[in-house]
């Protein structure tokens, strides 16, 4: 199973005006993110000002609690709908993009532990065709392919080796070769 890996941490920022549009922009941009704070605490202050022209005079210190509360109320469900939370859906995205981009990671190295390949010098007797492994103990070429691949064996004799081993009997090439394919079928039910 192939899964292509992720080539951007976030979604592409949609088209349009609404809320969720201009968050996008936020996560992006930290001068945005910036400007749009000072702006909406500047715009909540002349609302605050606004307000305190008609409430009647109030001691210094009740004034400050006043415009204190009016502020905080305008100004933190704002910051909050046009900041925190796009801010937020970014960084979730971001996170599932990295969990995603781990699953793949895990995914990949999985297959490369099960691929099975023989590669570089195979030391060969010359005799008896076994091959040495690693620990420089001997082994049959079929032991040994079948350890280092996903190949698998099923015997047969070639003509010139039927001649040699069994001189009496006249094997023709064709029943040599038929001899091998029936040996594979048969293995192959066996499995």
């Amino acid at each position: 199973m192939r899964t292509a890996l992720p080539t951007e941490d976030v979604a592409p920022i949609p088209k349009g005006g609404n809320a969720l549009a201009y968050g996008e922009r936020l996560g992006r941009k930290p001068l945005f993110l910036l400007a749009t704070t000072a702006g909406t605490i500047f715009i909540a202050e002349i609302a605050v000002m606004f307000v305190l022209q008609f409430l009647p005079e109030l001691h210094a210190f009740r004034q400050a609690v006043v415009d204190a509360v009016l502020l905080s109320v305008t100004v933190f469900p704002s910051l909050y709908w046009f900041v925190l939370k796009p801010l937020n859906q970014h960084v979730a995205r971001t996170q599932q993009a990295e969990t995603d981009k781990d699953a793949v990671i895990t995914q990949l190295h999985q297959a490369l532990d099960e691929v099975k390949t023989l590669r570089g010098i195979v030391p060969i007797c010359a005799a008896c065709k076994k091959i040495r492994d690693d620990k420089g103990f001997w082994h049959q070429v079929e032991v040994y392919v079948a350890a280092h691949s996903d190949a698998m064996f099923t015997h047969g004799i070639c003509h010139e080796c039927a001649e040699r081993l069994y001189p009496g009997i006249k094997i023709s090439r064709h029943a040599a070769a038929e001899s091998g394919r029936a040996a594979a079928s048969d293995s192959q039910m066996e499995s």
